[in-house]
């Protein structure tokens, strides 16, 4: 068996290559740049061959289909994304993929308030249409995403978000990945919608706490406005209409605790329980010891 990985250098693209190395699965990891697969070869996966193709040309695509039996489609949220998505589906019908693992959104739908869930629901209905096997994967709030924000917690261990009381089911990118790796050696023909939370709903004040507490130093939320939060996110590099996507989430949905919902999909996938923001946190001591250099506005 061998497994095409697209968004090989990314947060669960990465990942999943990592398990399908460990498992002695053979490989093939897409990226976009140079840069990214001089990265990903250094790192000495065993069995992973590292490819750098756009998958937006779909003439780059159909190439990377040749011995693959399974598929393990993420694609970044950028203005080609959808076609990204459709470029892949459509190949490895056409090659006769035995699987393909989707790494989706909740709430996808055509009329759904996140542009992002628009994009994923098109995607979603072209593999549907395909006749592949596929298994989808919708998991909850990143507890990764909260590294982007390290920059933002002021002098006093205090990040501004505009999330309120809202309550998430957070759930870490690893878990993520092992249920990708597990569905991806999948040799069934069901088809699946796998729903992937953490182990318990917190609010972001919460989670914060419970980092601070492995960092030995105190954390906290600060409920901010949704005009603060664009300013400052789009700021950072990131488009208007991806900051829009982004403030909707957090002060439109998981304000509202619509993101708390908690399954035991990963367990039973997997046969672990879920890893917990504690856990997460002593993952990441490194990356949060810049708390410790406040950043100013």
């Amino acid at each position: 068996m061998k497994v095409l990985v697209t968004g090989a250098s990314g947060t669960v693209g990465s990942l999943v290559v990592r398990r399908l190395a460990e498992q002695g699965v053979p490989a093939r990891g897409v990226v976009r740049r140079q840069q990214s697969a001089t990265t990903l070869r250094g790192r000495e996966l065993p069995g992973v061959e590292v490819v750098v193709a756009d998958l937006a040309n779909e003439a780059a695509v159909a190439p990377l289909m040749e011995g693959i039996d399974a598929v393990f489609l993420v694609a970044a949220n950028v203005p080609d994304q959808l076609d990204q998505e459709l470029f892949v589906i459509r190949a490895a019908s056409a090659a006769g993929v035995g699987r393909l693992v989707k790494l989706s959104v909740g709430g996808a739908s055509p009329d759904a308030p996140l542009a992002l869930a628009r994009v994923h629901h098109a995607a979603e209905q072209e593999l549907t249409a395909s006749g592949l096997t596929h298994t989808v994967l919708r998991p909850s709030f990143f507890m990764e995403n909260l590294l982007q924000y390290i920059p933002w917690i002021d002098s006093s261990g205090s990040l501004p978000l505009p999330t309120g009381e809202g309550s998430m089911s957070m759930i870490s990118s690893r878990d993520i990945a092992d249920v990708a790796a597990a569905e991806l050696m999948d040799v069934s023909t069901e088809n699946r919608d796998l729903v992937l939370t953490g182990p318990e709903a917190l609010t972001v004040g919460q989670a914060l706490a419970r980092v601070g507490e492995v960092l030995g130093q105190p954390l906290s939320h600060l409920d901010t406005t949704r005009e603060e939060f664009l300013r400052r996110y789009m700021a950072d590099g990131n488009t208007p209409e991806y900051a829009e996507d982004m403030a909707t989430l957090y002060d439109g949905i998981l304000r509202q605790g619509y993101g708390a919902g908690i399954t035991d999909t990963v367990e039973k996938v997997t046969g672990n329980p879920p890893r917990t923001i504690t856990d997460f946190a002593r993952d990441h001591v490194a990356d949060f010891a810049e708390v410790h250099e406040p950043v100013g506005d």
